[in-house]
């Protein structure tokens, strides 16, 4: 019984070292986009820098960014509502507790 139980936990750990090291090496290894590092482009004078205050401006001001929310927010409130109709089905149809069905 002990061994089933830390089992699950075991195999938690590859995949979590494995996404770690991959983070790690896209943090060193990669450019911040295409045409380079933010910082060079910057010093070279081929990108322009912008204030945070105006980049997040310009993005709550943009159309398409309202329908993502938009469609986020619905499909957020469909997986909420699952969720809860999931947990009663199993608790009623296979008579598990409330902790074990949600």
């Amino acid at each position: 019984d002990g061994d089933a139980e830390k089992a699950w936990r075991s195999v938690c750990v590859v995949p979590a070292i494995v996404a770690f090291g991959s983070g790690v090496m896209v943090y060193f290894i990669s450019d911040d986009a295409p045409k380079g590092n933010y910082k060079e482009l910057q010093a070279h004078g081929q990108m322009a820098e912008v204030s945070a205050a105006a980049s997040f401006r310009s993005g709550a001001c943009n159309f398409n960014t309202w329908l993502l929310f938009i469609q986020y927010a619905c499909c957020f409130g469909v997986e909420l509502t699952m969720n809860n109709a999931a947990a009663l089905y199993f608790k009623d149809e296979f008579g598990q507790t409330t902790e074990s069905a949600a």
